[in-house]
């Protein structure tokens, strides 16, 4: 009797024990509580002098209640010799309280060697030399567990009970103890899945922020959604994946757009435009003044004549990029790097558009006078020879480019329109041919490559009824000899 109640009192502090180890345990918020089932088998040898040793058996259904500490329900067999070849047979049901001594089975601490304390009381059937009798007793040992898998355990103990018969059937003594060592090896099946996810997106519960994660969506470390663009709307919700940062977005994740004219808050600059207002990309009201295309905020040539074709920016298309625009390019298909004349044209190995009424090839090149370019912007004050400082100007760049053919030599030729005296009019040209080559010559032109020519009205190039087409008679050409 005093060794039974060794038993129940050993039993009781190893549960009141295991409470607090696993109060002080730092994985005891989140442990591993799924039931088991536990299947070991193995030798008892009983210190008792009638008995022997013989084979045990144990099967047991358990369950974590705390980080450190389990409670089973275990069912025993064991069967032993004795010297007068008679078996002892033992059937056990018993309670058992396992006590962790390290590495309790909390949610990150899944692996390693586990070593237990053990304590369990039983009731137990004996059946010995014909006879049964029942009892009561208690068991105290130790073993360890090692995880095989997340579900899987490969499990040992060491046992010591001493069973209480409390019956005197024939062969029997009445309050006989009998003393055991079991040794057991087995494995240990746990049901169900550790740590839980209740969600199913691979982050456990206990660290999940975000808990109710549709199946299949990508999450992060903490559970979540993943939202590339960080605009508060998932990636599996966003329909607008790309959201610059900081922008306004619905809940859909397309930015805001409140003035509905197709661009978004964050990049209007005008966002109270009326509704079926024509806006460009900064959502302002569309304005082009020269109707070129290209809305005036990005236009870098604002003033491009009617019918020009331009490129994104608003520029004049410069196809030869000669640095003249087609428009105004006599010449469009001059070779690359020539310099050239402000009517687009080298003065060497280029083919000049023709002027109306001049022959044309079937390309619409002129066959006659192809070596005769106008000096365009070169220009006279009224009724004199005297330059225009708009014609200094361009005669500075005539200078480069004649310096630029060393070789080549030009006449300078002196028109007018029909205004006037036909004498007058020869000499004028006469004069205004002079005042150009003289100018040319100060900029370092030397005199001998021009030869200055005036002829007056007699070779003009537009109609002299309309003040347009007398304007374009009133010129000067070079003609390259």
């Amino acid at each position: 009797m005093i060794q039974r109640s060794a038993g129940i009192a050993a039993l009781m502090a190893l549960v009141f024990t295991g409470g607090a180890w696993a109060q002080m345990d730092n994985g005891a918020d989140v442990y591993d509580d799924r039931f088991y089932l536990q299947l070991q088998g193995g030798a008892i040898v009983s210190d008792s002098s009638d008995l022997d040793a013989g084979a045990a058996g144990y099967f047991a259904l358990g369950k974590p209640i705390m980080s450190l500490l389990s409670l089973e329900l275990e069912g025993g067999y064991a069967s032993l010799g004795t010297p007068n070849t008679t078996d002892y047979e033992r059937i056990t049901g018993q309670v058992n309280a396992v006590l962790y001594l390290w590495g309790g089975p909390n949610a990150e601490s899944m692996r390693g060697l586990r070593p237990y304390l053990l304590g369990g009381l039983n009731v137990h059937s004996i059946d010995f030399q014909d006879e049964t009798a029942t009892g009561t007793g208690f068991q105290l040992g130790g073993g360890f567990t090692y995880p095989l898998s997340r579900n899987l355990e490969f499990v040992s103990s060491v046992r010591y009970g001493v069973d209480s018969v409390g019956a005197e059937p024939p062969g029997i003594p009445r309050d006989e103890d009998f003393y055991t060592w079991t040794g057991t090896v087995g494995v240990r099946f746990k049901m169900g899945e550790f740590p839980p996810d209740s969600d199913g997106d691979g982050v456990p519960d206990h660290r999940d922020e975000c808990p109710g994660t549709p199946a299949g969506v990508t999450v992060d470390r903490r559970g979540c959604p993943i939202d590339s663009d960080g605009d508060g709307v998932p990636d599996h919700r966003d329909r607008c994946p790309g959201t610059p940062e900081g922008a306004a977005v619905d809940s859909d994740g397309c930015p805001i757009d409140s003035d509905g004219d197709g661009v978004p808050d964050h990049r209007d600059q005008c966002p109270n435009t009326p509704e079926g207002v024509r806006v460009d990309q900064r959502g302002c009201p569309f304005a082009d003044s020269d109707g070129d295309g290209v809305p005036d905020h990005m236009d870098r040539h604002p003033n491009t004549p009617a019918g020009v074709a331009v490129n994104e920016y608003g520029e004049p298309l410069d196809s030869d990029g000669d640095g003249v625009p087609d428009h105004l390019d006599e010449c469009p298909n001059t070779p690359a790097g020539s310099a050239v004349l402000p009517s687009g044209c080298a003065l060497v190995g280029d083919r000049r558009l023709a002027r109306p009424g001049e022959p044309a090839d079937a390309d619409g090149f002129a066959t006659e006078r192809t070596q005769n370019f106008i000096l365009k912007g070169v220009n006279f004050e009224f009724d004199s020879a005297r330059l225009t400082p708009e014609a200094r100007s361009i005669l500075n760049d005539v200078a480069e480019v004649l310096m630029a053919y060393p070789d080549t030599d030009v006449d300078v030729e002196g028109h007018t329109d029909s205004v006037g005296p036909d004498a007058y009019n020869l000499a004028l040209s006469e004069r205004r041919a002079n005042s150009v080559k003289r100018y040319l010559t100060q900029q370092g032109v030397p005199g001998e490559r021009m030869t200055p020519v005036g002829y007056g009205e007699t070779i003009p190039i537009d109609t002299n009824d309309t003040e347009e087409g007398r304007s374009n008679n009133r010129r000067v050409e070079f003609r390259v000899r």
